[in-house]
């Protein structure tokens, strides 16, 4: 059997569920590729998308089948079968990740109104064990939406297995800092912190809300007492441009090693895009280091307006 793959969020981070579908496929004999309209000819198209607000893949050939579609991008429901779901991924087919993937754990014990984890998940599970998932890889990529939350004796499984085979681990999903104790924050110190591409290194948190400010400043604490003197992200999400500005700024101010990243809310009720253009601008000046660095968030958009009332000038003149 000839199966093709689509990866519609595009190809700029791996998709976990079409990897282990692929090792299913090549374990049963299958031949498998990447879906090229007019060119595969398969008998079997599966088609994921993460993203509500990622545009659909529509360029299927006339004569191909209908593509069996998948993910949170098309349904928070859809899931993979157990024997699919338990099967460890096929790297082949994302060639330039030198990383492993994974989840410790899936599910969570919050209930974020921006959030579909708890809807598409329920509440959390321990799912793997990290020397697994590593495969032999020396940087690992971790997904759960809650680590700390699991039982306390995995979290501190897990954590010394990380440590003892010196694997660098990257939280990407953040973990959650009104989680961080004394003992777990000893655990984390020993660490080997690196995102998983570049040199970067850090711990990722979140901090969505002003009420998330003193777990934030409690973890930053908990962190530096047990040793750990590297850099600290957070994502904040924004939904009001100057209320995420107070977050980012008093953040800062309680600790000059965060590495803040904005991520503007969207509506993903809708067609995903993100309603307050303000926000668009908020990341630009967040996420640049050294535009933050170099000016304030008001500054920079006092100096936004000139440039685009200048431009819009411009054109004005061009129409006379």
């Amino acid at each position: 059997m000839k199966v093709a793959l689509v990866d519609v969020d595009g190809h700029h981070y791996p998709n976990f569920a079409l990897m282990r579908i692929s090792a299913w496929h090549k374990m049963r004999g299958d031949e498998v590729e990447w879906y090229q309209p007019m060119f595969s000819n398969p008998d079997l198209i599966y088609a994921s998308k993460i993203f509500t607000f990622t545009a659909d893949f529509t360029e299927y050939a006339p004569w191909d089948p209908i593509p069996i579609r998948g993910g949170t991008g098309y349904d928070v429901k859809s899931s993979l079968p157990d024997e699919i779901d338990r099967l460890l991924p096929d790297y082949s087919i994302y060639p330039e990740i030198p990383y492993a993937v994974g989840f410790l754990s899936r599910g969570c014990i919050r209930h974020c109104s921006w959030c579909v984890v708890p809807e598409k998940e329920g509440t959390i599970r321990q799912y793997d064990d990290i020397e697994r998932i590593a495969q032999g890889r020396r940087r690992v990529v971790l997904m759960d939406n809650n680590f700390l939350a699991n039982d306390r004796e995995f979290v501190k499984e897990q954590l010394a297995k990380a440590c003892a085979l010196r694997l660098g681990i990257d939280f990407n999903q953040g973990l959650d800092a009104r989680l961080v104790t004394e003992e777990n924050a000893r655990q984390m110190t020993c660490c080997h912190w690196r995102i998983a591409s570049g040199t970067s290194s850090y711990i990722r948190f979140s901090c969505d809300t002003q009420q998330m400010l003193g777990p934030c400043k409690n973890a930053i604490r908990l962190l530096r007492e047990a040793g750990y003197s590297g850099r600290i992200f957070f994502y904040f999400l924004a939904v009001d441009p100057e209320e995420t500005v107070e977050r980012i700024e008093e953040l800062l101010s309680f600790d000059k090693r965060i590495d803040p990243f904005v991520m503007p809310y969207r509506d993903l009720n809708g067609d995903g895009r993100v309603l307050n253009p303000r926000l668009n601008d908020l990341a630009r000046w967040c996420n640049m280091a050294s535009i933050r660095k170099s000016c304030s968030f008001k500054e920079y958009q006092s100096k936004g307006m000139k440039g685009h009332e200048s431009a819009s000038s411009v054109r004005e003149s061009n129409l006379l």
